[in-house]
């Protein structure tokens, strides 16, 4: 039986990042916008005062501070040293016994568990039926944000290859304006490494009202963006450290848009009956 003592002890062990990953959920909604913000820039934060985070995570200052206090911290400045002791650990330049520096070996790591999770969430009977509206569509939008945009236009490119009609967009404004060509026949992916982003929250949500079958693919499948689609992919896990805008989240979701291919070969090249 783990005594509250434990429980305690296990949580001061965490990491600033995978407490906030593991606790965004439960968060109010301008509380959680901090969250997602200080998870995908977090080196970012430590360069900004508390009005400045709050302008750029759309939340007051007083938020901040109680999610500071939430999180078991005094306030904004015991946060960020804090942050910062965490942000740094990557780059210690100490060499390992391996003769491989540990930053290096912590990538790998990194690398090998978004794989890893990627593999063991991987749902064969909603990549069969994902597989099966792609094969059929008529049309294929495909959205997402800042990194994500990047995997958008990979899984755009896949498609194309294969002959199928896919668009990719990482401008909101000109997804929703081409947006009123969906329908009933069409697929809508969307791709958000915290499922959060409101952007592409609301793609979703206009692409499934317009009748079109809707997709995500996301680390975090108990999300707004998850909520919005017919069928939800998960990537990856949001535990590596997102130090300066690093592309180590796209190893899972490129192995999800693999995934999907095996399974629309199947569809594609099916024999006529």
């Amino acid at each position: 039986m783990v005594s509250i003592g434990d429980e305690k002890r296990n949580r001061d062990r965490q990491t600033i990042l995978s407490r906030l990953h593991e606790e965004i959920d439960q968060l109010p909604n301008a509380l959680a916008r901090i969250a997602k913000y200080i998870l995908e820039n977090p080196e970012k934060v430590l360069r900004q005062s508390v009005a400045e985070l709050g302008e750029f995570a759309g939340s007051g200052e007083a938020s901040i501070l109680r999610l500071c206090r939430q999180i078991g911290f005094t306030g904004f400045r015991d946060f960020k040293l804090a942050l910062a002791a965490e942000v740094g650990r990557p780059q210690l330049a100490v060499v390992s016994s391996s003769g491989a520096d540990p930053a290096i070996d912590k990538l790998q790591r990194t690398l090998m568990e978004n794989l890893e999770v990627a593999h063991s969430h991987v749902d064969l009977t909603s990549l069969d039926r994902i597989a099966e509206a792609l094969a059929t569509a008529r049309r294929i939008d495909i959205y997402g944000a800042g990194m994500s945009g990047f995997v958008a236009e990979m899984l755009a490119y896949r498609l194309l290859r294969v002959g199928l009609t896919a668009l990719a967009f990482r401008n909101s404004h000109m997804a929703h304006e081409v947006a009123n060509g969906l329908g009933e026949g069409c697929v809508a992916v969307a791709f958000s490494v915290s499922g959060l982003t409101v952007e592409t929250v609301q793609f979703l949500k206009g692409a499934r009202a317009a009748g079109a079958t809707t997709v995500a693919i996301t680390n975090r499948t108990q999300s707004p963006l998850s909520k919005a689609a017919h069928y939800s992919l998960q990537a990856s896990g949001l535990h590596d450290n997102p130090f300066g805008g690093t592309l180590t989240p796209l190893a899972g979701k490129i192995f999800v848009i693999e995934c999907l291919m095996l399974a629309l070969d199947k569809h594609l090249n099916r024999p006529m009956k």
